[in-house]
């Protein structure tokens, strides 16, 4: 197997993903209507918030969880805040800092995105043994940190 093909595996996976995902809306509650809706990126980022709320979050932290480009967590926060998921709060010891603070209106729909998530990681993963995702884990790091080198040098 050749490393383009590594590619389209992905590329495909991505693509079902994706279909998935239009199909079964991460949010179509009374909370969010077709003008608020969630994209994939958005969803994951209101479950993380979610998951911890219990510990201050800022753009940066987001960034490196989800690794992406700070321009691009940037776009994806401001499209949240100005659909009144997320708010930005600075920070006592440091005023140049904003935590990232999930709204009133997040909180309704956050247990609804956790389910949805569940249910396609449940999906994925149905015929896979435990070893098979252990391994699959173990080879998804490899290749991240692969293109990470890459993108260093």
């Amino acid at each position: 197997m050749t490393d383009t093909q590594i590619g389209r595996q992905f590329a495909e996976i991505n693509n079902l993903i994706h279909r998935h995902i239009q199909k079964h809306s991460f949010c179509d509650t009374s909370q969010c209507d077709e003008k608020s809706g969630l994209s994939h990126s958005s969803a994951c980022i209101i479950a993380y918030l979610y998951d911890h709320n219990d510990v201050d979050t800022f753009q940066r932290d987001l960034e490196k969880e989800f690794n992406v480009r700070r321009s691009t967590m940037s776009k994806i926060l401001t499209l949240l805040e100005q659909k009144d998921y997320i708010k930005r709060e600075e920070v006592c010891a440091d005023r140049r800092l904003k935590k990232i603070v999930l709204t009133q209106k997040t909180t309704l729909v956050a247990d609804e995105i956790k389910q949805r998530r569940n249910k396609l990681e449940n999906i994925m993963a149905d015929s896979l043994t435990q070893e098979e995702l252990t391994e699959f884990y173990k080879i998804c790091e490899k290749i991240k940190n692969n293109l990470s080198k890459e993108d260093n040098e």
